[in-house]
Order: C-alpha cells, then sequence, then structure tokens
C-alpha cells in the first residue's frame, strides 16, 4: 500500500481451508485460548476471525490511501437454502459461511468491501449450484449496500469433459444473463491462461462480437474523486495511419485517461449520445511526464467518411469529465 501506486486489493476465495473427508483444521487448542469464553462454538469464532480480518483490512486500505478500492471473490455459494431460508436453492457441498467461515453477507451488509465477485464456476441448468438460481440470488445480496456486484466467470471450464462447457454458447449465455441484471457490473474471468488459450473460439468471440466496443468503468462515488476539467480538442488530422487527435492537458490536471469518441457526419456536441458504448473509439492512457499534448491515432476510420470527434477527461476512479470541443475531420480517399 504504502510502496506501490496501486488501484485495489483483491482477495480470492482462501480464508479456512476447503474441507478435506476425515481432516480437521488444528485450531482446537487456540479456540480454547482466545474464542471459547466469548464464542458458544467453533464455527462462529472462525466466522468472527475472518470477518474481523476484513474490516480491519477495510479500515486500515481506506485511512493510508482512501482511493484503493478493497474486493473479495468467495465462493459462490454463502449458504444453502436447506439450512437457511436465506440462502440459495442450491445444494452445495461446500458454502462460504459454514465450510469456509466467510461471512460474505455480514461483509456487504457493513459495507466493507467496495465490490465482490462470488465465484459462479457452474453452468446454467446444474442442478446442485446454478448459474442462472446464482446471480439473482447475489443480486439481491448487493441490494441496499453500496458493494457492487462482478461475477467471477469459469473461462478454464469452457470445453472440459463436460457436456454443458463443450457447448460454445454456454459462457456467451451467461454474459447475456448478466445483462438482465443491472446491479450486475461485469465479470472477472478465471483465468487469463485458458482465455489466452481461446476455448471454442470464446476470446475471439470477446474481441469481436460481446465486447467489441471499449467500456467505462464504474464509478464508486463512496471513495471520492472528481471528474477532471473538459478536454478541448485541439485538432484532427489525417495523417498516413489514420486519423490523428491531439489536446492539451495542464500538467496539474488529475486526468489519469481519456476516452475518445467518434460520431458519424458534423454533429454538434448536445446532438451526440455519449452513453451509447459503440461511439467509443478508445480508452488511452495520460501520457507520464510534464507534456501538455496528448495524442491518439484512429487507425480504423475509413477513407471518404466524415466524423466528428470528442475527447472527455477521466480521474483514477473514473469520474468522466464533460466533452469540450471537438473537431470534423473529411477523410479523403
Amino acid at each position: 500500500m504504502r510502496n506501490y501506486d496501486i488501484d485495489d486489493v483483491h482477495f480470492d476465495d482462501y480464508f479456512y481451508p476447503y474441507p478435506i473427508a476425515g481432516k480437521d483444521f488444528p485450531d482446537d487448542a487456540t479456540y480454547q485460548r482466545y474464542g471459547a469464553g466469548t464464542f458458544a462454538n467453533k464455527a462462529d469464532w472462525r466466522r468472527d476471525n475472518v470477518s474481523k480480518l476484513i474490516h480491519e483490512l477495510s479500515v486500515q486500505i481506506k485511512e493510508v490511501k482512501p482511493y484503493v478500492k478493497f474486493g473479495v471473490s468467495p465462493f459462490g455459494v454463502w449458504r444453502n437454502q436447506s439450512v437457511d431460508p436465506t440462502g440459495s436453492a442450491t445444494t452445495a457441498g461446500v458454502s462460504d459461511y459454514d465450510d469456509l467461515y466467510a461471512d460474505t453477507r455480514t461483509w456487504i451488509k457493513n459495507n466493507w468491501l467496495d465490490y465482490i465477485a462470488p465465484q459462479i464456476y457452474w453452468n446454467i441448468g446444474f442442478a446442485p449450484a446454478a448459474y442462472d438460481i446464482l446471480v439473482p440470488w447475489w443480486v439481491n445480496e448487493v441490494k441496499g449496500s453500496h458493494v457492487q456486484l462482478y461475477i467471477g466467470q469459469a473461462a478454464y471450464k469452457i470445453n472440459a469433459n463436460n457436456s454443458a462447457w463443450a457447448n460454445p454458447e454456454e459462457m456467451p449465455n451467461q454474459l447475456k444473463l448478466n445483462l438482465q441484471y443491472s446491479a450486475v457490473k461485469g465479470s472477472i474471468f478465471f483465468s487469463m491462461k485458458d482465455l489466452s488459450a481461446n476455448p471454442l473460439g470464446f476470446t475471439d468471440r470477446l474481441k469481436n462480437d460481446i465486447y467489441r466496443y471499449p467500456a467505462l468503468v464504474p464509478i464508486m462515488p463512496w471513495l471520492g474523486g472528481h471528474a477532471p476539467e473538459p478536454v478541448e480538442l485541439k485538432e484532427a488530422v489525417q495523417k498516413d495511419n489514420g486519423v490523428q487527435l491531439s489536446w492539451s492537458t495542464h500538467r496539474h490536471s488529475n486526468a489519469t485517461s481519456y476516452a475518445i469518441y467518434r460520431f458519424d457526419g458534423h454533429v454538434r456536441r448536445n446532438s451526440c449520445d455519449f452513453a451509447d458504448a459503440q461511439n467509443i473509439v478508445a480508452i488511452v492512457h495520460r501520457v507520464d511526464g510534464d507534456a501538455s499534448t496528448q495524442t491518439f491515432v484512429d487507425t480504423t476510420a475509413p477513407a471518404g467518411q466524415t466524423y466528428t470527434y470528442y475527447v472527455t477527461a477521466l480521474d483514477r476512479l473514473h469520474h468522466e469529465s464533460n466533452p469540450g470541443h471537438g473537431q470534423t475531420i473529411v477523410i479523403a480517399r
């Protein structure tokens, strides 16, 4: 935290170990010494240990760097409905609360996290723990809190020895289901190694179809930050490799990146739909150093077209400025 310029502290699902048949975690002596006089049973004491860790980390992170996000990707089932009527309609063999001693509900209700990313690593319709059952359950779980919801996606299972995961539409269908819920802010895929292998052409599908447009990161207003000053686009000039855009940034600006928008024709700012991601050409990082001029080359603009460009600035927490002055260019054939 103090030595590195980080944006986020992220915990995976390692709390108490996953249970192994015939073996128990050897903490009897520790419980007798520290917990038996306060807690009725070891399970409650274990959950309290984990919750203290999460809470204290949450406080300490914000004390050192208030803008750093803190999130956890827990196992995808909090509790089965059979042991708690407010749990999910699942029959999972492991749960966060009862087996890993991770009381994610308490963390969410107390807003100790900025986001949570449950690992829903099962296919749609999987009887013990169905993806389509668990996503809406977690949507309801974060309701009323400021904790944002991302879904942990099982990229490592694509094309596994399983009929559901051999279906090239399984993961795309999961992402489509996510879009039905505004509370789902995005996805976290496990793992990069698996995505790099392009299983069943899924990575190509992401790039060319599902995620073909850039996306702005959802803001977390409780972390502070503010939108930078509007960006005035100085020029749009045709070069051999595309349209070069140039704009100025004050050296003390809080901008860390820029969104480049392109619209067909000669259009005024108030007629542009900045909420439609298909109008974003790219999101680029600010050039380091004292240089006040930033540039970007749009290599995708076809010849013979007229386009109007605008640039917005974003701070490190992704608050977006209003667009400033734009530039229109007719691209020669």
